[in-house]
């Protein structure tokens, strides 16, 4: 038997899906709302002083980017500032469920990354430049399905908003444009990611199909910020900011197929994509001959950075050498010049050696079910005692941390030592071992200044820089930019020289007085190499824009205008808010039409949904009804209410469908904690297909998960889910494991086992334990206790189910990128699974049947029109069970992931 299942694009409206996915954990502090033109902001009390800030920041810039960007957006752009509760160093912006953006407070945890000196003000200038770039809709059939569908989904993800199918590289680097274009610094200042351009440039690697896909190559997804920049920057330079930024609503002129985007930049600046592109990597690649490389054998390398460490005796980060495994702790001891490797479950972050002699990563993590913290995290993401909202730089002797204080810097990070507040700092800290400590201040403009203790040594001109270490003579060496990049600099006593030749170093150790252990920017890997110190006669280098100097600056702020308070609460439910119409339709082989009609409402924290939907599933029901989803609380819930609208043809053994029902679920988390989750759920469903069905299961579900930079698997699972089910005076109970595990070069062991026991007497009326397909969705079910099986032809039920599965897969990375041509391939991977089910009868007489299905699969990981990821697969599967439908199956699915 063969059956094909594709689907053009579904958002499927099932009778339990997934618990609605807030923007904060359960039980934040309480958050009010302020309007300034056309927008809203969202915040707490204690970021009453931020709100204020971002107010005079969103006063004057919105008015600016209509003008650039050439519209005003048609929706209220929603600004949340969250809680502390929250420690993330991120930000995001979408226009689902509602024209937003949700910017988290953490950014201490990157303070070197970002070249800037208010992370408050990236976050704002560099988000609110997607939205601009999302919601354009310059054309009538957009304009009209908003003016009836709002920013929903109708038929084609991009009928109502053709620019989100847009590359990323395109997005991310107009954004980190935008960033940098404020006076507030930014990734085009800084001499890490000029380096990185140059050495893609001089590989060769500047071509439309490896810049404008989402690739598995290095520097992975990073690329779009720090390619896309450079390349945008190099737009406005030649045509200016707003040309550059009028892109975005010309394409939004593409309504039915936003693919062209050679024929956008013509319209827009004169040439296609594709040349102007190969005109910058032409560009570049000159640049590039002039630039200088660190020569010699890398003693590590990494696919992912995190920042150096050090201390007297060692030097010490952590690598990921494939980019799909477990990290790595190096340490490298500065006397013996020997390296250690230790695999772990490491956070990603800056490696700390605490007093005690543990080495630990400054990373954020699930602490309770209630926050997500920064702090130190030892292997296993177990937060060390006492660093919990701190972003801990070191130690001085006596073991008082240097760090800075999480909740106090959502604008500029906020240097304490112990519990005494020290200074703003705009640089990671040094301390060297007389306990002094180093730091760069961003003062007036490009003014930044170099700090031992609380006392200025000297300023340079611009915004990238931090300290490397002391020397045994009181020189301290520093990264700072060059022409070409990124280097190492000394100040002795006054004067500055350089201390490397090479514009590929963006972050050094010292080893000792005469060489240095530096993070190298290569083409294909960041690599840790050690470098001899020397003496040139160089100072750095004063990285200037274009609008610097030619009246395109952005307007000032002034940041005592948005004089807003606490007069109005945020309450949830009352801000539900249209968010728009979604339409889906799909088609199976079997069914025939699939379809799906949504109309949604969200407050803009999604901590509360309602949707209204009408859909045909693959098991040819018409339903139609009420959704309802709440994840404020640490309760969260989601109840659903149905009407069947139609049913498929049934035979006489079939039990009657139901005319109308109800489902509910819950789930209580009491565990979260690095990597580990266990919750309480609870669930009741009345099933639409047998109207005297009407189980209610309550699970505890437990499990670790970890994975690791673009591994296609988990790296590693372990999870228990013990259940029971009660449905008409029946009980069923059970228990279901998986262990998933990296076996090392991208293969993976996934083993499974459950086992479901019923009270039943007899499987008429749908009783006992119930056999599915599994080509439903196995959680609509709201039964946990069900058990699948593939290849069955029918749904059944059982006294008892015993299943037991192990599948081994590989991945390969075998890749075809493509600009034109629409099908790119990333990566695919083959699987090899078995499957054994010992299934008892109701008639106790009756023998049990023991049947396997053994199985083979292809997944073709391919990308579909530069942006669309659409996995391909291909099972074979083969059973020797009389419940099977055939014996030979082959299944084909096609799916859209956005």
């Amino acid at each position: 038997m063969i059956r094909l299942a594709s689907f053009l694009f579904m958002t499927t409206v099932s009778l339990q899906a997934a618990l609605l996915q807030s923007s904060t954990v359960p039980c934040d502090t309480p958050y009010f709302t302020a309007e300034i033109g056309d927008c809203e902001l969202i915040y707490t009390e204690a970021n009453l002083p931020v709100a204020r800030t971002a107010a005079a920041v969103e006063n004057a810039m919105l008015p600016q980017y209509d003008k650039l960007y050439g519209y005003t957006m048609d929706e209220t752009l929603y600004v949340g500032l969250l809680s502390s509760h929250n420690q993330i160093a991120n930000g995001f912006s979408t226009p689902y469920p509602n024209n937003r953006q949700i910017n988290y407070g953490g950014g201490a945890l990157m303070i070197d990354y970002f070249s800037a000196t208010s992370w408050l003000n990236t976050l704002l200038f560099h988000e609110t430049a997607h939205n601009y770039q999302m919601n354009a809709k310059d054309n009538p059939v957009s304009g009209a399905l908003h003016t009836v569908f709002g920013n929903g989904f109708v038929l084609l993800p991009w009928f109502t908003l053709p620019n989100i199918v847009e590359s990323s590289f395109l997005l991310e680097g107009n954004a980190v444009l935008n960033e940098s274009w404020h006076g507030n610094g930014g990734r085009l200042y800084s001499g890490r990611f000029k380096a990185a351009t140059l050495q893609q440039a001089k590989a060769g690697l500047l071509t439309p199909e490896r810049v404008y896909n989402a690739h598995y190559d290095f520097l992975y997804g990073s690329h779009f910020y720090t390619l896309g920049g450079f390349y945008q920057y190099d737009l406005a330079n030649t045509y200016g900011m707003a040309d550059v930024n009028a892109y975005w609503k010309e394409h939004s002129y593409e309504w039915f197929w936003p693919f062209f985007t050679n024929s956008t930049t013509r319209r827009t600046i004169g040439y296609d994509f594709e040349t102007s592109l190969r005109t910058w990597a032409d560009t570049m690649a000159a640049e590039a001959r002039d630039m200088t490389d660190v020569e010699g054998s890398p003693l590590a390398a990494t696919q992912f950075y995190t920042p150096i460490n050090s201390d007297d005796d060692a030097v010490y980060f952590t690598v990921n050498a494939t980019g799909r495994s477990f990290p790595e702790l190096i340490v490298y001891d500065k006397k013996s010049g020997r390296l250690t490797r230790e695999s772990g479950s490491y956070r990603t972050g800056k490696v700390v050696r605490t007093p005690e002699g543990r080495y630990a990563t400054q990373s954020s993590a699930y602490t309770s079910p209630l926050r997500i913290e920064a702090g130190l995290y030892t292997e296993g993401a177990h937060l060390i005692d006492g660093t919990a909202g701190r972003v801990i730089e070191g130690y001085l002797r006596d073991g008082t941390p240097v760090y800075f204080d999480v909740p106090a810097s959502f604008d500029q990070p906020q240097l304490f030592v112990g519990d005494s507040f020290y200074a703003r700092t705009n640089s990671s800290v040094f301390i060297d071992g007389e306990d002094n400590l180093y730091y760069f201040v961003q003062g007036e403009g490009k003014t930044r200044t170099l700090y031992k203790n609380k006392t200025p040594l000297f300023s340079l001109r611009g915004h990238y820089g931090n300290v490397s270490g002391v020397d045994s003579r009181g020189r301290i060496y520093f990264i700072a930019n060059t022409p070409h990049g990124s280097g190492l600099f000394r100040y002795d006593d006054g004067k500055i020289t350089r201390a490397h030749p090479a514009d590929t170093l963006f972050e050094a150790r010292l080893i000792d007085d005469t060489h240095a252990l530096a993070a190298v920017m290569k083409h294909d890997a960041y690599t840790y190499q050690q470098i001899p110190l020397e003496t040139i006669d160089e100072t750095p280098y004063e990285v200037t824009l274009f609008f610097e100097n030619t009246g395109e600056n952005a307007p000032e702020t002034n940041t005592t205008a948005g004089a807003i308070g606490l007069e109005h609460p945020y309450r949830s439910p009352l801000e539900l808010h249209y968010s728009g119409t979604d339409v889906a339709l799909g088609s199976d082989s079997d069914t025939g039409l699939l379809y799906t009609l949504s109309l949604n409402f969200a407050d803009p924290l999604t901590r509360n949904a309602l949707s209204a939907f009408v859909t045909r599933n693959v098991d040819a029901y018409t339903l139609g009804g009420m959704r309802y989803a709440n994840s404020e609380y640490l309760l969260q819930f989601a109840v659903t209410a149905y009407g069947v609208i139609d049913t498929p043809e049934r035979n006489a053994t079939e039990p009657a469908p139901r005319h109308f029902g109800f489902s509910a679920e819950a789930e209580l988390p009491f565990w979260q904690r690095g990597y580990a989750y266990g919750a309480l759920r609870g669930t009741y469903y009345q099933d639409y297909e047998a109207d005297t069905r009407t189980p209610i299961s309550v699970a505890l579900p437990l499990a670790r998960s970890e994975q690791y930079g673009v591994s296609m698997y988990r790296n590693a699972l372990y999870a228990l889910t013990p259940y029971s089910a009660f449905d008409r005076g029946d009980a069923a109970w059970g228990a279901e494991a998986v262990l998933e595990r990296d076996l090392s070069h991208e293969f993976y062991l996934a083993l499974g086992g459950q086992y479901s026991q019923s009270s039943a007497d007899n499987g008429l009326d749908a009783r006992g334990v119930k056999l599915a397909t599994g080509l439903a969705d196995k959680l609509k079910e709201n039964d946990p206790s069900t058990v699948i099986m593939p290849t069955l032809r029918d749904t059944t039920y059982a006294k008892s189910a015993l299943k037991a599965d192990a599948e081994l897969r590989k991945v390969f990375n075998l890749s075809a990128y493509f600009f034109t041509f629409p099908v790119s391939l990333r990566r695919e991977a083959l699987r090899a699974g078995y499957a054994y089910y010992d299934l008892e009868p109701f008639n106790p007489s009756a023998p049990h049947l023991y049947t396997s299905e053994a199985s083979a699969g292809l997944t073709l990981d391919t990308f579909w029109f530069n942006k669309l990821p659409l996995p391909i697969t291909v099972d074979y599967y083969y059973s020797d069970s009389p419940l099977a439908s055939d014996r030979h199956t082959v299944r084909f699915g096609l799916g859209i992931a956005y």
